[in-house]
């Protein structure tokens, strides 16, 4: 069902289509709602969309899910934004891009995308007989000198991930690679997981470093002494979850 909210209705599906006359309109939104060194070459992105005409259960699902105030529209006016999202069948789900259109910040959309995203995700894991434990994701702190704007950018973004239910994983930091440009310094992200059919309480520190180690083997194909693996998870690491608008009341600060 379509969510109704204070200003009318927001539909969303899945593009599934190279060529669908949308897809222009996301690689723009994509490219101006996050930073160069937070994005990856778009090309990645539009190859998930034209992998869907071959998948089948038991293959990784890739999804790009947009969200417009009109059904099937192919007005990029329309477009309210987008969530791309995979799932790694024996692991869970991993949500990679969300972007929301400044005209329709303020309307439900960010938490309407994540709730939708959840449920594709389900769906694949459905499909192969198991359960999503959880869906992971990572996001990008301001740096504690950055101006206001960015402290309030990454606050609000933070009270988002609240709101979809997820939880900072406190107590690492993921070195990633600037897939943009692999001669730039590595790009500090934190991560946030939301429970899905596994309960809250069953992530003690020992299942929430399995569900790191799991990204970084999964989605960064890192094992010990890669930079990665080795920089999020050194020894004696701790992580733990905490409510994700913890990360954003430090303000940059957890770097």
């Amino acid at each position: 069902m379509p969510s109704i909210g204070k200003m009318g209705r927001m539909f969303c599906w899945e593009l599934v289509d190279a060529a669908d006359p949308l897809l222009p309109e996301v690689r723009n939104l994509y490219e101006a709602a996050l930073d160069e060194d937070e994005r990856v070459p778009w090309e990645w992105l539009e190859r998930g969309v034209k992998s869907r005409a071959g998948w089948r259960p038991g293959d990784s699902g890739r999804h790009l899910i947009v969200a417009a105030s009109q059904p099937n529209t192919s007005d990029p006016a329309d477009l309210a934004g987008f969530v791309f999202c995979v799932h790694l069948p024996g692991y869970g789900g991993y949500l990679s891009y969300v972007a929301v259109a400044d005209r329709f910040r303020g309307r439900g959309v960010g938490t309407r995308l994540y709730e939708q995203a959840f449920n594709v995700l389900a769906v694949d894991a459905s499909a192969v007989d198991e359960p999503l434990p959880f869906v992971i994701w990572e996001s990008c702190p301001p740096e504690p000198d950055d101006g206001p704007e960015s402290h309030t950018v990454w606050a609000a973004r933070t009270r988002l991930f609240h709101k979809a239910g997820g939880y900072w994983v406190n107590g690492v930091t993921l070195p990633s690679p600037n897939w943009m440009d692999a001669a730039a310094p590595r790009v500090p992200l934190q991560l946030f997981l939301a429970p899905i059919d596994t309960p809250r309480e069953k992530f003690d520190t020992a299942a929430v470093k399995a569900a790191v180690a799991g990204l970084l083997e999964r989605v960064y194909k890192a094992g010990p002494g890669d930079p990665e693996w080795d920089g999020t998870l050194p020894p004696g690491c701790h992580p733990r979850l905490r409510p994700a608008a913890a990360a954003g009341q430090r303000l940059g600060a957890v770097r």
